[in-house]
Parts: structure tokens; C-alpha cells; sequence
């Protein structure tokens, strides 16, 4: 977190617990990350148990067809490791008490398929900024009390995938600090005094990641 500013660092908060053990306010999110597979079979890791806790009985594969279905929809059934998909929740799978406020599953592939990916050096980070901007562009469109203020996340290919908490924390926050200065009030404007960006501008950025950011 020390990349981020205090006031940044205030958005976060780090919570060391089991999925079915979240108390209020952990508990009470929008919207809740699956580090998937390219598939969206979502019967493994933490996907299960996020399957387990949100499926109705006796149908723990009711959330992997909500989310192959967007991933249908949108990749034609591939959704690259990397990339962001905001799926809205059917009634159906939004009757667990324990999260009231839970209407969004981030299908955020980290893998093909179960396998070890530590050797991919920025997967994390590229992985980070597409979830911040989908949920950017959700909220831009989303009316007031559908906007998403609160997201629940475990580390990304953290498991199976074999990467190193600290490296995908490192890359974590770094995604995020990059995000906030690239929407921050000067960012805009900076960005916006070019219409295309050059290398003196995307080079700094590329260099801070690979400084940061080691396997």
C-alpha cells in the first residue's frame, strides 16, 4: 500500500478470513471478484466456494451458467486471461442472507485453466486494470442505487496459479495507483493535451511496473 496516498489507502481494507465468515461490513459488498478461467467453470478454488455461497441448493453450478452465459455473450465463450467481465446477478442467485448487497459477479480470468501462470510477469496488473475500468464504466452508466461502491476480492492467481502474494499485491496496487492518476483531475488533463499518447508518456509508466513488480 505504499505506493498509494493515505487518502487512497483508505479505500482498501484488508480482511484475512473464509468467504462463509465475512461479518458486516466485509460482508455487505456490490459486487464480488471471480478469479476465473477463461471458461467460466467456476467448480474449483475460490470459485467453488463463491458458487457454494451464492447458487441455490442442490444447483452449485447455477453460477458458473450465469457466468458462461456472459461469457458466451461477450467472447463467444473465451474470455482471455486478463480481461473484466461484469455479469449482473439473477434473483435467483442473490438470496444469501449473509450478502444482502451482492448483485455483481467480475468475471476476471486469470488462467486458461487451472494451471501454474507465475512465469506470465504482468498478468495481475493487467488483470486489476480491467476490473477498475469496467467498474468505472459501470457506475458511469449505472442509475444511483445500482452504482457499485464496494467490491470483495481474494488475491488473483494466488492458488493454482502459483504467483506470489507479494507479487500480486505489488501488482495490485500498482494498477490502482496507476488507474487513480490516469482519472484523477490532473491525469485527465494530461492525458488530454495529447490526442494520441507517445512514448515520453507511457514509458515512465511501463518502467515503474517492471521496477516494481519482479517474479
Amino acid at each position: 500500500m505504499q505506493l498509494l496516498s493515505p487518502q487512497d489507502q483508505a479505500r482498501f481494507s484488508v480482511v484475512e478470513s473464509k468467504l462463509e465468515d465475512l461479518e458486516p461490513p466485509s460482508s455487505l459488498f456490490d459486487c464480488v471478484v471471480s478469479p476465473a478461467n477463461s471458461y467460466g467453470i467456476m467448480d474449483g478454488g475460490f470459485d467453488y466456494y463463491l458458487s457454494e455461497a451464492l447458487s441455490p441448493d442442490r444447483d452449485i453450478m447455477a453460477l458458473t451458467r450465469c457466468a458462461q452465459a456472459a461469457i458466451k455473450e461477450r467472447y463467444y465463450g473465451f474470455a482471455p486471461p486478463g480481461t473484466c467481465t461484469l455479469v449482473p446477478l439473477a434473483p435467483e442467485l442473490r438470496r444469501n442472507p449473509r450478502f444482502p448487497r451482492c448483485r455483481v459477479l467480475a468475471v476476471c480470468p486469470t488462467m486458461r485453466y487451472p494451471q501454474d501462470v507465475h512465469w506470465h510477469k504482468d498478468l495481475v496488473y493487467n488483470t486489476m486494470w480491467s476490473l477498475l475500468v469496467e467498474l468505472e464504466h459501470w457506475n458511469e452508466r449505472a442509475a444511483p442505487d445500482e452504482k457499485i461502491n464496494r467490491v470483495a476480492m481474494t488475491g488473483l492467481a494466488t492458488g493454482v496459479g502459483q504467483i506470489s502474494k507479494d507479487v500480486c499485491a505489488r501488482q495490485m496496487v500498482l494498477a490502482v495507483k496507476h488507474f487513480l492518476n490516469a482519472r484523477s483531475e490532473e491525469g485527465r488533463e494530461r492525458w488530454g493535451q495529447r490526442d494520441y499518447p507517445n512514448w515520453e508518456d507511457v514509458l515512465p509508466i511501463a518502467r515503474e511496473l517492471e521496477k516494481k513488480v519482479s517474479l
